[in-house]
């Protein structure tokens, strides 16, 4: 049976709906669903304090660090498990040595908990935020490039851009970057899952993930990489048990893991993550490559049947290496948010609305299907013509 259609039917939230939302959150296949069942029922038969079962689960948490290692091409020492992406990208801006004066360059393109850590350091801490605009759905080096000044210290951007779906240049950035002795901290929560990724050749000091999007995770998971180069340039600004490395020494003589784990934050829902090492490892096994390939030709078969409506817009990259598996479109005569309601009413399908630009947001996955689409652009036609 083809890979995709196997993942397809291994999905039961796609028994009864067109799901194109992963952007926000993933359906999750059944083998992450039974991962992190048995994982609650192994808990709460045994006792989730009884010691083998600790160290079952300790074993567990290291397996998902070394998977997602494997995934983003780090180094297992390198990876903190997370609650989101969100929280990667907080904990790296928090630990960092702010002074008075210091500058971040950010883009229009970024998802607001991309824009929130900096603005809350423009209050508190006198840092600058610098803002640069996005042309034609992206932001080039060159214009990176421009905005850099003897006071930036860090620059952050998505490695692909929620609103617009285009692939940023992260790699060229990074050069940059590291020429000019800046950080990078990539917000990766529309990457892994629907392109490969590979922190080393992308060059970037921090990288950020969800696992709920296209991992097609659970909700509550993430990691972050830190490169091993510069975890010592980044404090620890929570800590719990989890952040040390030897539990039973005296407060007072603490010392952190030395590695990434130093992040961590006690609490660990050990069904929700091992659920998300499944996930990863069944991304592995689908090959990252091969899906990115599948979605690319389902999106160019989509932006086909939407161009063929008169008057709509697609706004992202033309380019097919720029684009992602989200689409982003405006129908003429049609808001947004009603067009999103309609889609689910009358079609059932899920897609959201956005609301910079204002337009409809379809995530277009490797479960995704042909008749998917052409759905989509057939009953986006309906709602034009009812418009005219």
């Amino acid at each position: 049976m083809d890979r995709w259609r196997s993942l397809r039917e291994s999905i039961p939230a796609l028994q009864d709906q067109i799901y194109l939302n992963t952007g926000v959150s993933g359906p999750p296949p059944a083998a992450v669903l039974d991962e992190e069942r048995r994982w609650a029922e192994r808990l709460g038969r045994l006792g989730p304090g009884r010691p083998d079962v600790l160290a079952e689960a300790d074993a567990e948490l290291e397996r998902v660090r070394q998977a997602i290692a494997g995934l983003l091409g780090a180094g297992p020492d390198e990876v903190a498990l997370t609650r989101s992406c969100s929280e990667g990208l907080a904990i790296v801006a928090a630990g960092l040595p702010w002074q008075p004066g210091d500058e971040v360059i950010v883009s229009d393109l970024e998802h607001i908990s991309g824009l929130l850590p900096w603005y809350q350091l423009a209050r508190e801490r006198g840092v600058i935020v610098r803002r640069l605009s996005r042309t034609r759905g992206m932001i080039t080096a060159d214009e990176v490039a421009g905005a850099v000044s003897p006071r930036t210290r860090l620059i952050c951007m998505s490695h692909v851009a929620y609103n617009t779906g285009a692939v940023l240049p992260v790699a060229d950035v990074a050069e940059i970057a590291r020429k000019r002795k800046i950080w990078l901290l990539v917000d990766g929560a529309q990457g892994p899952g629907q392109m490969p990724v590979n922190v080393r050749e992308l060059g970037c000091h921090f990288y950020a993930c969800a696992g709920q999007k296209w991992l097609l995770g659970p909700d509550g998971t993430g990691a972050l990489f830190v490169d091993r180069e510069v975890l010592e340039n980044v404090a620890v600004t929570r800590i719990s048990w989890a952040a040390v490395a030897r539990e039973s020494e005296p407060a007072e003589r603490f010392r952190l893991h030395e590695t990434a784990r130093r992040f961590e934050v006690a609490g660990y829902h050990v069904p929700s993550l091992a659920a998300l090492g499944r996930a990863v490892t069944l991304w592995h096994e689908l090959g990252p490559d091969r899906a990115q390939d599948r979605i690319r030709e389902l999106v160019g078969r989509l932006r086909e049947g939407l161009a063929r409506i008169p008057g709509v817009e697609i706004i992202g990259p033309d380019d097919e290496t720029r684009r992602s598996g989200l689409v982003v479109f405006r129908l003429p005569g049609v808001d947004a948010e009603r067009a999103v309601r309609l889609l689910w009413e009358r079609h059932r399908i899920v897609c959201r609305w956005l609301p910079d630009p204002k337009a409809v947001r379809a995530s277009v996955h490797a479960f995704t299907d042909e008749a998917d689409v052409d759905r989509l652009a057939l009953a986006a036609a309906e709602l034009v013509h009812e418009e005219h």
